[in-house]
């Protein structure tokens, strides 16, 4: 993958919108690049907020992805950048929170079936949302939405170890200085969108990879492992006659017909992955 000279689109809700918001600093950061801002307040990732289909991504991804194509006059889109969330955790939607993870699934899907101008599928990095503020500080259309939000790292992460794409746990990022960048209850400051561009361009910008785990075991259907020693790890891919057979974020699998061809890798938040590591059979 490219690092320099990419097409790199954004997608986003009003925190994208804002004059020197992440998606302008991201352009900054990442100079050599261009970067191609598609984002709109109210935005979701598939709700119809306040009954408004324009808002809702999963609906208007194709012409998000063909706007893009026609800016770059046909040059394939080489990365796309999700940080949506932040709006399908309000109240209206309290009940629904399942199907976030899903629609953000779908979307996935719906980019790498789009037509990239005759190229392959773009990468895709998807970025949790930031924090709310607790409810004390918060309008009634956000009541609870400080802990949605919250539980929505750990479902994008699955969803982006599960799919193959990147991975920036921005509410991890946000949550320690949000009452110092934040300018109300979601939208955050200059400062704010400048943490969260590094986080995403350190990311976008990551060609090292990851080490692997170590001490493989097999036992049965069971195999065990240690973790890499590499800090960005998201998780871990079973390889199983050369192909990806499971993900996982855990340090252990359980699958039939583990054997001698059965290896681990560790992929890092990128999507790079470390050397393939076989397991040898204990309790035999």
């Amino acid at each position: 993958m490219k690092t320099a000279g990419r097409i790199i689109l954004t997608i986003g809700d009003s925190n994208g919108v804002v004059n020197g918001g992440w998606p302008a600093q991201l352009a900054v950061i990442c100079a050599s690049d261009t970067v191609i801002n598609n984002s709109e307040s109210g935005r979701t990732i598939g709700f119809d907020n306040s009954g408004k289909k324009q808002w809702n991504a999963l609906r208007n991804i194709d012409g998000y992805l063909s706007g893009a194509l026609t800016k770059t006059v046909g040059s394939p889109i080489d990365e796309v950048v999700i940080m949506l969330g932040t709006n399908d955790t309000k109240a209206c939607f309290a009940d629904r929170q399942d199907a976030v993870p899903r629609n953000l699934a779908a979307l996935v899907q719906k980019i790498r079936s789009f037509n990239n101008g005759d190229s392959t599928a773009p990468h895709i990095t998807i970025v949790s949302p930031p924090p709310y503020a607790h409810d004390d500080q918060s309008p009634d259309k956000a009541r609870g939405a400080h802990i949605r939000v919250r539980s929505l790292a750990a479902a994008f992460r699955n969803v982006a170890l599960n799919m193959g794409c990147g991975f920036v746990n921005m509410h991890q990022v946000i949550e320690p200085v949000f009452s110092r960048v934040a300018v109300d209850h979601v939208h955050l400051s200059r400062q704010g969108h400048a943490i969260v561009a590094r986080a995403i361009a350190s990311v976008l910008n990551d060609r090292t990879k990851p080490l692997p785990p170590w001490d493989i075991q097999v036992e049965g259907a069971e195999m065990n492992w240690r973790p890499s020693p590499s800090s960005d790890v998201l998780g871990y891919e079973i390889i199983q006659d050369g192909r990806v057979a499971a993900s996982t974020s855990a340090l252990h699998a359980v699958r039939k017909g583990l054997s001698e061809q059965t290896g681990v890798r560790a992929r890092d938040m990128y999507g790079n992955v470390s050397d393939l590591v076989y397991g040898r059979r204990v309790g035999q």
